[in-house]
C-alpha cells in the first residue's frame, strides 16, 4: 500500500486521499509473462551457452535485452491498470505504456452502485472476478479480472458512505454558519429600529 500512495500520488487532487487501490488478479499476467520469461529471456541465455562465440553474444544479448524489456513492460502493465478508490470517487487507470495511458474518474455524487462477478473454479479458488461500478450517464468502468472483488466493493461503499457523511457535516456547518448570519442581521436590524424609534421619541 505505501507503494501505491507513492506511485499513484500524481493521479490525486489537492486534499484527496488515496484509500485502496484495486489491482488486477495475478492470474491475468502470468501466462504472458511466463511466455516471455521462457522465450525471450531463458531461451537465449540456453542458446548463448551452446554457441559461445563473440557473435553470438551480440545476438542473443540483444534478443535476451528486448526480453527483458517486454518482461517489464507486462508487469508495469499489469500493475498500473487499477482502479484507486479515494476519499472523493474513483479513478480508473488504464496503462497501455510509458506514453500511452489514460485515466476516467467517477465522483462519488454520480455513482449510482458496484458489483461483481465470480464464474467459475479458477475464479473462486484464487478469489478474482469482474469488478464493475456503474453511475450516471454512459460512463461505467469494469476491471475484468479484479483481485479480491468483495473486498473492492466494500471498500467502494464504504468510501462512498465517509464521503456521504462528511459532506452531510460540511453542508451542515455551511447551513449554520448562513442561520447565524441571519440572525445576527436579524439582531442588528432590530437594534437599529429600537435606536431610531429612541431617537425620534427625543
Amino acid at each position: 500500500m505505501i507503494l501505491d500512495r507513492i506511485l499513484f500520488a500524481s493521479h490525486l487532487q489537492d486534499n484527496e486521499k488515496l484509500i485502496y487501490v484495486v489491482h488486477s488478479h495475478w492470474f491475468s499476467a502470468y501466462r504472458p509473462i511466463c511466455k516471455i520469461s521462457f522465450f525471450g529471456m531463458l531461451i537465449p541465455v540456453l542458446f548463448y551457452f551452446m554457441f559461445p562465440v563473440n557473435i553470438a553474444l551480440w545476438i542473443f544479448g540483444a534478443w535476451f535485452l528486448f526480453g527483458v524489456l517486454r518482461f517489464f513492460h507486462e508487469v508495469m502493465d499489469w500493475y498500473f491498470d487499477v482502479f484507486m478508490i479515494t476519499s472523493i470517487g474513483v479513478i480508473d487507470l488504464d496503462w497501455r505504456g510509458i506514453f500511452d495511458k489514460s485515466s476516467q474518474r467517477i465522483d462519488f455524487d454520480t455513482l449510482v452502485g458496484v458489483s461483481f462477478d465470480k464464474r467459475g473454479i479458477w475464479s473462486n479458488i484464487l478469489n478474482f472476478g469482474k469488478f464493475s461500478i456503474q453511475s450516471f450517464g454512459d460512463s461505467d468502468i469494469s476491471l475484468p479480472m479484479a483481485a479480491a472483488p468483495q473486498r473492492a466493493e466494500r471498500e467502494v461503499m464504504d468510501a462512498k458512505e465517509n464521503y456521504s457523511h462528511e459532506r452531510g457535516m460540511e453542508d451542515e456547518k455551511v447551513l449554520k454558519e448562513i442561520l447565524a448570519g441571519m440572525v445576527q442581521r436579524h439582531v442588528r436590524g432590530e437594534k437599529e429600529k429600537k435606536e431610531n424609534r429612541l431617537m425620534d421619541m427625543i
